[in-house]
Parts: C-alpha cells; sequence; structure tokens
C-alpha cells in the first residue's frame, strides 16, 4: 500500500511539473490553441495537457520498474500517438494520415499485448461468442474507435479528463474486484496524473493564467489508454470483467460518436467531419455554462459505468446487460436527433401549466 501511495504521489507531482515547465515552453514554440470558428475561447491556450500526462506516467513508471514488459509496449504505442497528437495540433493532419499511424500503432498495441478481442462472453445465451482470425481486424477498428471517440468528446474545459477519470477508477475497481491487482495499478496512475491536469483545464490553479487544454495529444493518448486497459480486463488470461462490460464503461464517449457518426452518414457527410451537434454542444445551446454541462455529462457517465460495474458484480446474463446497453443507446440517439422538438415541447408544457 505504502509503495503505491509513493507511486500514485509521485505521478501527480511529476505531472505537475511537466506542466509548469511546459506551459512557457509551449507558448515560446507556438503549441498553442487560438479561438477560431469553432473554438471560442478567450486567448491562446497551451496544449499541453495530453504531454504532461504522458511524461508523468511515462517517467512514473520508469522510475519505479515497470513489472511487467507489456508497460514497455503501452510506453512505445502511447510516445508515438502523443508525437501524432502534437503534429496534428500544429499542422492539422489529414484524417487518412490520422487513420493510418493510428492503425499502426494498434497492430503494435496487439504484438505487445499478444492479445486481441478473441471473445465477445456468451452475448446472445448460445454460448460465448469468438471470432477467430476476424478477432485482429476488428481489435484494430476498435483501437481507432476508442482513439477517436476521446478525441471527439475532447470539447469542453474537463469532459475528456472526467470521463476518462470515470473509465480509469471503473478499470481500477473491476480488475481490483478480479483479481487482475498487477494491471490496477496503471489506470489509477492514469487517475492522479489527470487530478494537476485538471486542476489547470478548469482553472482552479492559475486563475485563467495557468489554463492548458488537453490537445488532441492528450485525447488520442486516454483513449489509447482505454482500449488498451479494456483488452487486458476482459481478453487476458486472467480477465477481471466481460467485454459486455466494457461498453458500460466507455458508454458516453461511445454513444456521442456513434450516434454523431451515423447522423453525418445520413446527411452524406464524412464521419469524420467536425461540427457542434456533440452532447456537450447541445447542453450549452439548451441555456447551460460549460461548468453545468460538465457536471450533466459527467454524472452521466458515473451513474452508466456503475450500472454496469453493479451488473458485472450481480454477474447479470451478457444478453440482459447488451439488450439494456441498446435501450439506453437507443434512447440517447433519438434524443440528440430530436432535442430540439423535444425542448419545444417542454417549452409548451411548462408555459400551460402557468397559464
Amino acid at each position: 500500500m505504502t509503495e503505491h501511495l509513493q507511486l500514485f504521489i509521485t505521478t501527480f507531482v511529476l505531472t505537475l511539473t511537466a506542466i509548469f515547465i511546459l506551459i512557457p515552453l509551449s507558448v515560446k514554440v507556438g503549441l498553442v490553441d487560438k479561438p477560431a470558428g469553432r473554438k471560442q475561447h478567450v486567448g491562446s491556450v497551451p496544449l499541453i495537457g495530453g504531454i504532461s500526462i504522458f511524461i508523468g506516467v511515462g517517467l512514473t513508471l520508469a522510475w519505479f520498474g515497470l513489472p511487467e514488459n507489456i508497460h514497455y509496449y503501452y510506453l512505445l504505442c502511447g510516445g508515438t500517438i502523443v508525437i501524432l497528437g502534437v503534429f496534428d495540433d500544429f499542422m492539422d493532419l489529414s484524417v487518412k494520415l490520422r487513420l493510418c499511424v493510428q492503425l499502426l500503432i494498434g497492430s503494435a498495441m496487439v504484438y505487445g499485448l499478444q492479445l486481441h478481442l478473441g471473445n465477445l462472453g456468451n452475448l446472445f445465451s448460445l454460448g460465448d461468442v469468438t471470432l477467430g482470425y476476424a478477432g485482429i481486424p476488428i481489435t484494430l477498428i476498435a483501437v481507432i474507435a476508442a482513439i477517436n471517440a476521446f478525441n471527439m468528446i475532447d470539447g469542453i474545459d474537463g469532459l475528456a479528463g472526467m470521463l476518462s477519470g470515470v473509465t480509469f477508477v471503473s478499470v481500477t475497481l473491476m480488475m481490483g474486484m478480479g483479481g487482475q491487482l498487477e494491471h490496477a495499478v496503471l489506470p489509477m496512475v492514469l487517475v492522479f496524473a489527470l487530478i494537476p491536469y485538471l486542476l489547470f483545464n478548469l482553472d482552479v490553479v492559475g486563475k485563467g493564467k495557468g489554463k492548458i487544454f488537453m490537445g488532441d495529444a492528450g485525447s488520442m493518448l486516454i483513449g489509447l489508454t482505454v482500449i488498451w486497459l479494456l483488452i487486458i480486463g476482459t481478453q487476458s488470461d486472467t480477465a477481471s470483467f466481460r467485454p459486455v462490460t466494457a461498453l458500460w464503461i466507455i458508454a458516453v464517449p461511445l454513444m456521442d460518436m456513434v450516434a454523431i457518426m451515423l447522423r453525418r452518414i445520413r446527411k452524406g457527410q464524412s464521419p469524420f467531419l467536425a461540427d457542434r451537434e456533440h452532447l456537450h454542444h447541445i447542453f450549452l445551446r439548451l441555456g447551460l455554462n460549460s461548468r453545468q454541462a460538465l457536471v450533466v455529462i459527467s454524472s452521466f457517465s458515473c451513474m452508466l459505468a456503475t450500472l454496469g460495474i453493479i451488473g458485472e458484480y450481480l454477474m447479470v446474463p451478457d444478453l440482459i446487460m447488451l439488450l439494456l446497453f441498446l435501450i439506453v443507446f437507443s434512447v440517447y440517439s433519438y434524443t440528440l436527433q430530436h432535442i430540439w422538438r423535444i425542448t419545444r415541447a417542454i417549452k409548451r408544457y411548462k408555459a400551460k401549466r402557468r397559464g
């Protein structure tokens, strides 16, 4: 316990130190986000959150020794995705180039872990669904999906950090309860790396002068780390939770990405087209400020993750957990698609009540 506490405190301190060092450096080299178009923040904000998190986590794992060889591969893949994200923050890389590099990183991850999505569990109550040779390409698709899901959700202060925090804490609990204690350390290290980032991102410290953003480097690193942990948690020999539970743990980023992409495809648009139709944008247009939207969305994510953990603990059949998730997703997608019609109906109802 004492060693773990030292590990977590070290992660916090190293990440905090990296932030202080990188803020002035990022301003000098131009690694900042400037207000334009969809970006409505005030002033130029350093895009060093993800770099700082990776430095804090990487140095901590190196300092205390890497108990598992897979951590070497994690640092290799994570460092590569951070570099990709930094270049994307600088130059706004094409979608094709980003996807190609993400595909290579996913391949390295599969090789390093010696794991892939091969067993989806007893989803239809007819026995375990095994993917066979299709498991590797499906895993690569899942890697790209996770990376881009957290990249897309990073639209208001604190959101990517809070949602990933919910996921990492949930994974830690699942791995702890399932006996994967040696793997449960990494998600908690990530949590303690996220704390100093959130303190600056949410203006808890600095009061505007020290504000930082996650950047594409950070959101893509988070997505890669999430899918990395979920594959270890569900597919290794010592798997601690079922694949269907993973859907609940990353429910909000996953549902938001899929719903938005389906809507864009129906409109004949590119599924990777940037817009202001994500869940957080809708809450802002409904009149909530960014902090209120953060609390609502984070609470919703926490609630869904909790339902998943309870379902895992009670061993609710995979089929029921899957059907419940699909119902939640359908309601979510319908609500987003018809939000303004629903809002008008609520306003008319309130007006009648007052009248």
